[in-house]
């Protein structure tokens, strides 16, 4: 049986000598895995995990053929990623990666890995398929279209035989083939590894076909997006409409690079760090690149003075629409800003966003860049995988700037990214609209008079202009073309000027047609009756070459009546007793989310994969983490209430909403109940299930919002996220999860992740933070003892703990894991004892507290099976008018006042440090 493991070992943070004390800034010199060594990283890479198969679960001929995938360095910390690929037979094994972390003087840091073991025990298949039959079986099993005429563009020499083969209409880009090894259960089996970029529909499959059977063992798809269903319940959620231009700001908060880049150009967009119009106006905003990751400005390619394109188009972002969904640039529609990059393009949120594409592609473009800029401080440069046309000979490999999409007419009420795997290869963002449908159709035809008098709702069209509010008025006419469906308008005909043609549905034309033969007309607006039963329907139609004038579409029922009531007047508007749509352009953190998809996705197991599968994978939850944390405002956010995320798209007027997440972000954990095992089938709220992926990242991003805010407590908080890591706690958290990610390699669960995390603070400060971060993680069930299994959802085990030398215990009390025994109700004086009096603000935030536990386990477990909600922490209270004291010699006494109705139960009380070391110990109480 061939098994592969995910093992991420952190000799470092499971053993050696205590290397942490109590009063002390935190850990000191952490043992790595190893000591310095001499050579080359990828050298020391290479043998150290040939040295230890056995770490990583692999016997030593398993890892006898490693190579190199891709290495490169971090400037900040001079750790370099080294990550190699398992081989058989000289041909890779998919996914068999691992992924070893060297600091500067050759000492392994960590190694993150998905090494597969018993290679030999049951490889087979033999290439009776070539790339081009491949294709073809891909396209069956993916239920493709069949392709057309698929043809060998280029092939290589090698074992590999990688392979180009045209897009033959199933796939908007050349479809790259190799063949090499497939994990099954049953052995390796010899495969082509596909990249399919789906012509019709949101995908970017990556497909294993097997080379002798034609058979479908693996396909990932490298889109990232919300899935409806996950969307459905809080979609259905109506809420008061949200002002519509805030008219109070967030207060102001200059957020801006060291050194920008002085290009002269200018941008009204909702400026960094507003997270979408809640927040405030647009204003207009001079020079925002950032002189290190962006040199020559925004719109430069060349890299020399002076703009290569005065549109939103530059080195690392293209920007426009793409409304009829074609993955092409709508002809015209990247804004122009003119020789002094002057993008000023107000938006009146009052109306629909086909009313203000220019605005929305400008503010797309600008926080496209302002993501890219910030994540370059951070550590996502070009060595690492970054998207930019010119590298500035600084690594890696350019060409893959992020098309970035407004308005995109493949979906509505999403967003999505696609990230290709090879560095070079371009991304793709996609911004849709917010309809709001909870409120009714956008959009209203009103006949003035006649039997068809009245008011009807109305559904929009992707790819004509919007329904204003004043609206179009003029004779509502019944069309004639005079030729089989006469009142289909598929063939020309005439209009009065300036009338609303009335068309029929109709299989025998499309809906560009339609309307661009009653715009020919004269016609001012089209109404298009739906032909079956049923609410209207969103049309679609070709951008090339636009039409000028509105359409909408009204019920088969409304339609008909309309129809019989006709001659009249009457007009088609925005539906005035309801806002206006939303626009996905215009919610900052959803571009942060998105484009975080493609930071995650490179950083993780080097910039030549995607690897981020698995159940467990946490990809929407660093997502999230990137948003929220880059807009973290304190004078709005509070660690202790309610953050949710996505709540503009769903018409909430603030941040403190519910969002489109599961529960809001809070480290409040009875607003976010979160712990580890709630990933497991059945393990949230009411027995229900987390959707993954989405669900299960927003848990770890509930995890890492407290870790951020812990670090805040600490380290205070740095409003300018582009100045360093140790300039702000927010700033390290960023810095954190970036060199975590670069660590952790690929296939990582929530366990890996942790232990990446302290890994790259062990690397970055020494383990100065490593109490702290182990606080953040045990309190959500991340702790010492946690075991993560595989990468599925359900081979987890939770646990509490925290690290062995961050943890103490109370003067005159049983260590863990013996019972003290109290009575219910008594005060229960807890001592611990400091090398010296360091005064009384020495604790951290929500600490002390106390938890439920089992009493024969000692696990923090729900009596009646349930997992989610945990019994949550339990403020510690004092009796009277009592508090925590000190005597001279650093013996401090917390006087805590239990509660009568814990008896015959048991608790564990824990006192955290401002630095995050902790006591704890168990308690049973008695009546």
């Amino acid at each position: 049986m061939l098994s592969t493991t995910l093992v991420a070992s952190v000799t470092s943070l499971a053993g050696g000598p205590a290397w942490a004390e109590p009063d002390g800034a935190g850990a000191k010199n952490p043992i790595f895995l190893t000591g310095p060594n001499e050579g080359a990283a990828n050298d020391i890479a290479v043998s150290y995990v040939r040295a230890h198969p056995d770490d990583y679960g692999v016997r030593a001929a398993d890892v006898s053929d490693l190579a190199v995938a891709s290495s490169y360095t971090s400037r900040h910390n001079g750790v370099t990623h080294v990550n190699l690929a398992q081989r058989h037979r000289d041909l890779e094994v998919f996914g068999a990666t691992a992924t070893v972390s060297v600091a500067r003087d050759g000492s392994v840091v960590f190694v993150g890995d998905s090494l597969v073991s018993g290679l030999s025990d049951k490889a087979s298949g033999t290439a009776s398929l070539d790339a081009v039959e491949a294709v073809q079986a891909a396209a069956d099993a993916l239920d493709l279209a069949e392709p057309a005429s698929p043809k060998v563009m280029s092939r290589s020499a090698g074992a590999a035989q990688r392979t180009m083969v045209s897009g033959a209409g199933i796939s908007d880009q050349p479809i790259p083939a190799k063949l090499g090894w497939q994990p099954t259960d049953d052995g390796l089996r010899l495969a082509w590894q596909l990249v399919i970029d789906d012509s019709s529909d949101v995908h970017l499959w990556n497909a294993s076909i097997d080379a002798q059977t034609g058979e479908l063992l693996n396909a990932d798809d490298w889109t990232h997006q919300d899935s409806p269903a996950e969307l459905a319940a809080t979609l259905g959620r109506r809420e008061a409409p949200a002002t519509k231009v805030a008219t109070a700001s967030i207060p102001a908060t200059k957020v801006s690079p060291p050194n920008p880049a002085d290009d002269g150009s200018s941008y009204r967009v909702f400026e960094f760090p507003k997270g979408d119009p809640n927040d405030g106006p647009q204003t207009l905003v001079t020079n925002p690149a950032d002189g290190d990751a962006s040199p020559y400005g925004w719109h430069d390619t060349d890299g020399a003075p002076g703009a290569e394109y005065t549109i939103t188009r530059g080195n690392n972002a293209h920007a426009y629409t793409d409304r009829d969904a074609n993955n092409q640039i709508d002809p015209g529609s990247s804004a122009e800003g003119g020789a002094g990059l002057t993008f000023n393009f107000p938006a009146d949120l009052n109306e629909h966003p086909q009313t203000y594409t220019q605005a929305a592609v400008v503010n797309q473009f600008y926080w496209c860049n302002i993501v890219h800029d910030l994540s370059y401080r951070y550590g996502f440069d070009e060595a690492s995988g970054n998207f930019q046309v010119n590298n500035y000979g600084r690594g890696g490999t350019g060409g893959d700037d992020v098309q970035c999409e407004a308005h995109d007419g493949s979906g509505q009420n999403n967003a999505n990214f696609s990230t290709p795997a090879l560095d070079g290869g371009r991304p793709r963002m996609q911004m849709f609209l917010w309809p709001g449908n909870q409120f009714g159709l956008p959009n209203t035809v009103t006949i003035d008079g006649g039997s068809a008098a009245s008011t009807y709702e109305a559904e929009y069209a992707r790819f004509t202009p919007a329904p204003t509010s004043a609206g179009f008025a003029g004779e509502v006419v019944l069309v004639n073309d005079g030729v089989g469906a006469t009142g289909d308008g598929c063939t020309a005909y005439s209009l009065t000027q300036g009338a609303i043609a009335v068309v029929d549905r109709t299989s025998g034309c499309n809906f560009y047609t339609q309307v661009a033969n009653a715009e020919k007309a004269g016609a001012a607006a089209v109404v298009v009756v739906n032909n079956v039963a049923g609410a209207p329907a969103v049309m679609s139609g070709s951008m090339s070459p636009a039409v000028g004038i509105p359409a909408v579409m009204v019920s088969q029922a409304d339609g008909n009546r309309i129809k019989a009531g006709l001659p009249a007047s009457g007009r088609v508007q925005r539906n005035l007793a309801r806002p206006a749509m939303r626009d996905a352009s215009f919610r900052s953190e959803t571009i942060f989310h998105e484009y975080g998809h493609g930071v995650s996705n490179r950083l993780t197991g080097g910039p030549t994969v995607n690897c981020l599968t698995g159940e467990e994978q946490m990809g929407e939850g660093w997502s999230d983490f990137l948003a929220i944390t880059a807009l973290l405002n304190p004078a709005i956010d509070d660690p202790e209430k309610a953050r949710g995320y996505g709540q503009y798209a769903l018409f909430e007027a603030s941040r403190v909403g519910g969002g489109i997440r599961p529960r809001p972000y809070s480290r409040n954990m009875e607003i976010q109940p979160f712990t580890y095992d709630s990933i497991k089938t059945g393990g949230w709220l009411d027995g229900t299930s987390l959707a993954a992926p989405h669900g299960i990242g927003h848990g770890w991003a509930a995890v890492l919002w407290d870790m951020t805010w812990d670090l805040v407590d600490r380290h205070g908080f740095n409003p300018n996220v582009y100045e360093g890591w140790n300039t702000g706690g927010n700033n390290l958290a960023l810095q954190l999860v970036i060199d975590g990610l670069k660590m952790q390699g690929c296939g990582p669960g929530f366990v890996t992740g942790r232990n990446a995390i302290i890994a790259a603070d062990a690397a970055l400060t020494g383990g100065e933070n490593a109490c702290t971060l182990w606080a953040s993680f045990a309190r959500r069930g991340l702790g010492y003892s946690a075991v993560q299994g595989t990468t599925g959802r359900n081979d987890n085990a939770e646990a509490f703990d925290t690290h062995p030398s961050c943890r103490g215990d109370f003067v005159g009390r049983s260590a863990q894991p013996a019972l003290n025994t109290v009575i219910a109700g008594d005060a229960a004086p807890m001592k611990f004892q400091l090398s010296a009096n360091r005064g009384l603000d020495i604790l951290a935030s929500g600490s002390p507290y106390s938890r439920l536990v089992d009493c024969g386990t000692l696990k923090t477990i729900n009596p009646d099976g349930s997992v989610t909600p945990r019994p949550t922490p339990v403020a510690a209270r004092n009796p009277g008018g009592s508090s925590m004291s000190v005597s001279a010699n650093g013996q401090y006494n917390y006087p805590w006042k239990t509660d009568p109705a814990w008896a015959g139960t048991c608790r564990e009380f824990v006192l955290t440090l401002d630095n995050g070391f902790q006591y704890r110990a168990y308690f049973k109480f008695t009546s």
